[in-house]
């Protein structure tokens, strides 16, 4: 069954496009990481050339997500949808109270923000609210909606 770890805070919180990308990963737990912040640092086409989400340190913050049990088959198969290697990469993320925990950061970062589409930041809204984060995070994910690329 699954042995790794896995946390996700963009559109893959979604239970329905979870199911569809990794059919054998089964839901852990919610989580807040302190010491990172959700941005949206990197333009996808496949997702009408808007933004797309990532998380970078920023020690006043924090980010709260999803912690998926996965198969190796299943990192195989999240591997291509995110382009590891190419538009993400893989990485250890610390979670409190957890080992071995693995997420996507984006490999291009530099500090830039671009809107995501609506369609997309409302995966990401209905992912955490389907999962129950918190009213306050959930507000803020509500705010990427105003904010312009800088």
């Amino acid at each position: 069954m699954a042995d790794l770890l896995y946390f996700t805070f963009g559109s893959n919180m979604l239970q329905s496009q979870m199911r569809v990308r990794c059919p054998d990963a089964r839901f852990r737990t919610t989580v807040r990481v302190d010491g990172y912040e959700l941005c949206f640092p990197m333009i996808s086409f496949t997702r009408g050339g808007m933004g797309v989400a990532s998380i970078r340190h920023n020690k006043d913050a924090y980010v709260e997500g999803v912690v998926y049990e996965m198969t190796e088959d299943d990192f195989a198969r999240m591997d291509r949808y995110e382009n590891e290697g190419t538009k993400y990469r893989r990485a250890n993320i610390k979670i409190s109270g957890l080992e071995g925990v693995e997420t996507y950061f984006s490999r291009l970062d530099d500090g830039h923000h671009y809107p995501p589409s609506e369609e997309y930041l409302n995966a990401v809204i209905q992912g955490a609210t389907e999962h129950g984060l918190s009213e306050e995070y959930l507000q803020s994910l509500h705010q990427f909606r105003h904010k312009d690329g800088e």
